[in-house]
């Protein structure tokens, strides 16, 4: 190859290259499934942003994104908002597998209630918030969570005969074999007492399985509407059984 033709082939890729690099962010739209719905996008498919996202039972109305690199592997810095529900940020990176990188989520309790059908007609308050160190998905699934924490802060439910003061509810995040995220929760107040363990499988199936018991300042009016969840035994626990679809 000449010199001539080096130079045109160098401003060829130069010009190739500006192209990509300022490419619009209305081009990833062809390559979203279906199901999946974006009003509008702006900026480029490198820094960008998309207003009125929706898929399945999910919406948001800002997601920003900006690609970058995280411990030299390839990664996007996502920002979520919506007024009504999921706010947080965090980064997805990886080569062959995807690795979810310091994640801070946090929804009004209500926001995942709505989502969850309850047997007893509840409304719940306070604050969720989770935060996740690392995690890895695989094409089966969730294959390993580091530093998975959920909290409910200033939990109460709202029932028609009273309110339930849960205090602040733990749980911690981690994988089952089945490819599932798993959580175990624990919860202690005054009005109530509650363990129990759940997965989520990646389909949105879900699957929780406690115990709940009265506490010394469970108002009476209120133990009615406990014994509607079952049969108390001994020890005075009741078991606890919901499971359904998220998505």
């Amino acid at each position: 190859m000449g010199a001539k033709a080096k130079k045109i082939a160098l401003v060829l890729a130069c010009y190739l290259l500006l192209l990509g690099w300022n490419a619009p962010a209305q081009l990833l739209r062809s390559f979203l499934p279906a199901e999946m719905r974006i009003g509008s996008f702006t900026g480029s498919i490198w820094q960008g942003s998309l207003r009125q996202f929706n898929w399945h039972q999910l919406t948001l109305a800002e997601v920003n994104w900006q690609f970058t690199f995280s411990s030299w592997r390839p990664a996007l810095q996502l920002e979520l908002w919506d007024p009504q529900g999921i706010q947080g940020h965090g980064t997805l990176r990886g080569w062959s597998g995807l690795q979810l990188y310091e994640w801070q989520l946090s929804a009004p309790a209500d926001w995942l209630q709505q989502r969850l059908p309850l047997p007893l007609p509840i409304t719940a308050q306070g604050k969720l918030q989770l935060r996740l160190q690392q995690g890895e998905l695989g094409p089966h699934g969730c294959v390993n969570l580091t530093g998975g924490l959920i909290n409910w802060h200033n939990a109460q439910l709202a029932t028609p005969l009273g309110g339930l003061d849960l205090a602040n509810i733990q749980g911690q995040l981690s994988c089952n074999r089945q490819g599932a995220l798993a959580l175990v929760l624990k919860q202690n107040s005054a009005h109530l007492n509650l363990t129990g363990q759940g997965n989520l499988a990646l389909d949105g199936r879900y699957q929780f399985n406690g115990q709940l018991r009265g506490g010394p300042e469970l108002p009476d009016v209120i133990k009615p509407l406990l014994s509607q969840l079952g049969k108390a035994n001994d020890q005075g626990l009741i078991a606890w059984q919901v499971q359904g679809r998220a998505f």
